[in-house]
């Protein structure tokens, strides 16, 4: 097997290639981490359970090492499976004696080498007595809430207190081994945690009939219940609203606390706390909270899954992923980034860069490869190219990200946080995100605006996020709170201008209070009767000349009304085919509100946007927004200027 081309030779191969180069206000990248599939036999394609080693023994030690240090030489660290102290159970035959501090630490002095180690990887394990990583004689003190899963942390809920006991006594087993380490870069805790509901004989444990009567007393609902049939009903989403707020709060306060005990015994501790999932769709918590603990937030928005079940929702998936946690958090970002076969697609090194190159404009510090399929010694193109991009990112300049914080995209937790009852399994569980993705991907990666996201819950509790923006832009907005929405309403008043594409926006409460009086002093009227899946845009209906010709504008046909009583003196600005109106702009007080009554902001709208990414840059800049932000055409250099999916639309 041949070896990596070195450093310097792979830099040269690529310096002339052409580069965008980075705006003024440039920040420093920060590591690049591979979860290194290769480094385990295992892992290998030819390896047999019951066969001899794909790599002899005495052949494999050395050669493990000369990986090791092509890696740190290039700048690729280790994460994920690779996490110190290696609590993840490997083959007896595994070799592995090359892991061991002696040697970890020849391998900083050598190359500056570096590792996470993640404090949580036997927490369930250990609470559940899953052998082989406990002795036969331990007894069991977390609940099985999920006996049909077999991955531990699926199995159990994530809030049962003898998970949080044993989370926090792997810390004090693990952090003081490492603490003096110097190949230490941070602590990390699980892979993308679910807090799971019960099934079973669980449901009548006396945990389970506390968590839930604390859930209808906080929240007003009961939670839902793990296998109740898919529906679309108001009242279901509003049941998982409940036990998604619970869930948020009570599962951010027990990682507060573990992050606490790492700095209390590594006071130089840096602790990433999880990977949070966002391959398709997300857990709908307040992200905020993580801005008080946390030192990096770490996500995995892969592409391919997401674009093959939704076309159009995976594309501009890692740097959604990476904008939506920077600015919710104002934490640094760690993206891992898909560079293995998924649902049908298997990337090359051009993915991987391009993929690569939008998380970090739009809000990444650092970056993870997930090279599940053992490049090193199944694709030497992608893995040698990984290194080539890893060693060029070594000491790179980022770009200022694109924030305006006149500019607010709402996350609306009271919207999001319901979940998705009408799907089954654990989709049910995250937010499909679709329309504040769609969002970001129209107004930030096609028409280049700045801007920020921010919660429902947090432009009411400090309102001056609120008053210092100029446009606000409502992706999603059935459920609002009414403190929330009569702050919209005020805010419009006072000279703002919103832009409402959720056709439901202001029909309910959490607590199922009706909230139309504010939708009626905001938007366009009442809906009525199915309608199509094409807006038509009027010459001039925005301003003169504005758009300059007739737009077409796609809608989800299945969210397609048309409103049925627009408001004296408001301007219809988009109809269907047959003359309904299906945008209306309206004045209100001092401000200005543009509502539709069919919903533009869908992934689909992506794949065949017509009009709709000329149309959305007018609408934000008629609202006083800016578009055209240098920092949405960076790249990182030596890497080409691609598309992030195949026949995505290129403005």
């Amino acid at each position: 097997m041949r070896s990596p081309a070195p450093i310097v030779a792979i830099a040269a191969s690529l310096v002339a290639a052409p580069i965008i180069t980075p705006t003024a206000d440039a920040r420093p990248m920060g590591h690049v981490f591979d979860w290194n599939h290769e480094l385990n036999q295992e892992q290998n394609p030819r390896w047999k359970p019951n066969g001899p080693l794909p790599i002899p023994r005495a052949k494999w030690l050395p050669m493990v090492n000369q990986i090791l240090l092509t890696e740190g030489a290039n700048n690729l660290w280790g994460s994920g499976f690779a996490s110190l102290p290696f609590d993840i159970p490997v083959s007896p035959r595994e070799p592995s004696s090359w892991r061991n501090p002696a040697n970890f630490l020849r391998l900083y002095n050598a190359t500056g080498l570096s590792w996470d180690a993640n404090v949580e990887a036997r927490a369930a394990k250990d609470a559940l007595c899953i052998f082989p990583r406990v002795p036969k004689t331990c007894r069991p003190t977390g609940i099985v809430f999920q006996p049909d899963t077999k991955a531990p942390t699926r199995r159990m809920s994530l809030l049962d207190p003898a998970y949080q006991r044993k989370a926090l006594s792997e810390i004090r087993r693990i952090v003081p081994r490492l603490r003096s380490a110097p190949y230490v870069f941070a602590y990390n805790g699980s892979d993308e945690p679910q807090v799971v509901l019960p099934t079973g004989p669980a449901t009548r444990s006396a945990l389970w009939r506390r968590q839930a009567a604390q859930i209808k007393r906080e929240y007003g609902w009961a939670p839902p219940r793990s296998g109740a049939k898919r529906t679309d009903s108001p009242i279901a989403g509003l049941q998982w609203l409940a036990y998604s707020r619970w869930t948020s709060k009570n599962f951010f306060a027990m990682k507060a606390e573990q992050a606490a005990l790492i700095r209390r015994l590594d006071p130089g501790a840096r602790v990433v706390p999880n990977n949070y999932n966002m391959i398709d769709g997300f857990m709908p918590w307040d992200y905020s909270q993580l801005g008080t603990f946390a030192d990096i937030v770490e996500v995995d928005p892969y592409v391919s899954y997401a674009e093959r079940a939704n076309a159009g929702r995976g594309r501009y998936n890692p740097g959604f992923g990476a904008k939506l946690m920077s600015d919710l958090t104002g934490k640094p970002v760690r993206v891992i980034v898909q560079a293995f076969p998924y649902a049908r697609y298997s990337p090359g090194i051009a993915d991987v860069e391009t993929w690569t190159s939008q998380a970090l404009r739009a809000g990444a510090t650092h970056i993870t490869f997930y090279a599940k399929g053992n490049p090193r010694f199944t694709n030497r193109k992608l893995y040698d190219g990984m290194l080539s991009l890893a060693s060029r990112m070594r000491g790179l300049q980022l770009p200022d990200m694109p924030v305006d914080p006149s500019t607010v995209v709402v996350y609306s937790l009271m919207s999001e946080g319901q979940g998705q009852p009408d799907k089954r399994g654990d989709s049910r569980y995250r937010t499909s995100g679709d329309a504040i993705y769609t969002t970001h991907s129209l107004l930030g990666e096609l028409n280049g605006a700045p801007f920020v996201f921010d919660s429902d819950e947090r432009l009411v509790a400090e309102r001056q996020r609120l008053s210092r923006a100029k446009v606000v832009w409502l992706p999603r907005g059935d459920t609002l709170s009414r403190p929330f929405a009569e702050a919209l309403r005020d805010w419009v008043g006072a000279g703002g201008f919103l832009v409402v594409t959720d056709p439901t926006a202001f029909a309910r409460t959490p607590d199922n209070k009706d909230l139309s009086d504010i939708g009626a002093a905001l938007t366009g009227g009442r809906l009525d009767g199915d309608a199509g899946s094409v807006l038509f845009v009027r010459r001039g209906a925005l301003g003169p000349a504005t758009p300059p010709d007739l737009y077409s504008l796609p809608v989800a046909d299945r969210r397609s009304w048309a409103f049925t009583d627009v408001p004296a003196g408001a301007q219809v600005v988009a109809t269907h085919l047959d003359g309904r109106p299906a945008a209306v702009l309206r004045q209100v007080g001092k401000g200005r509100v543009l509502s539709f009554a069919a919903d533009p902001m869908t992934p689909g709208s992506l794949v065949e946007p017509m009009d709709l990414v000329p149309f959305v840059g007018m609408v934000q800049r008629m609202a006083g927004g800016q578009t055209g932000h240098a920092s949405w055409k960076w790249r990182v250099p030596g890497t080409k200027d691609l598309s992030p999916w195949e026949g995505a639309y290129r403005p």
